[in-house]
């Protein structure tokens, strides 16, 4: 297996972990997250299934980051939040900031790794 695929599948059960913490952290608050349990247990299986080399693991690693990818930039798709309005002020986050910005990106680059990845014969 090229590297590719390898960077990938452990990008996959790390992103995977954080969005079972996320589905967690919701169940303590009383409420079920289904789309972030659903999203963790595709890349926890698609990172496994790839790293021990099983048939359609990196078929479904590249459905589940296009999952993730999509489901981390639904908050940019929204019109109100990317145009500016004279009632509302600047709150620098720092660091939560560039977070926030990095994950969709983390996504589609873990989605282009699996993609361009070549079996090797």
């Amino acid at each position: 297996m090229m590297w590719m695929g390898l960077v990938s599948a452990w990008g996959a059960i790390v992103v995977g972990a954080l969005f079972a913490a996320m589905a967690a952290l919701y169940l303590s608050w009383g409420d079920v997250n289904w789309v972030a349990m659903v999203a963790a247990a595709l890349l926890l299986t698609g990172g496994v299934r790839t790293l021990r080399k099983m048939s359609g693991g990196l078929r479904l690693l590249a459905g589940a980051w296009g999952l993730a990818a999509g489901l981390m930039m639904m908050p940019y798709t929204s019109v109100r939040d990317v145009l500016p309005n004279e009632n509302t002020y600047s709150v620098d986050l720092g660091l939560l900031a560039v977070l926030v910005v990095a994950l969709p990106w983390i996504s589609l680059a873990g989605l282009a790794l699996t993609v361009l990845h070549q079996e090797r014969k």
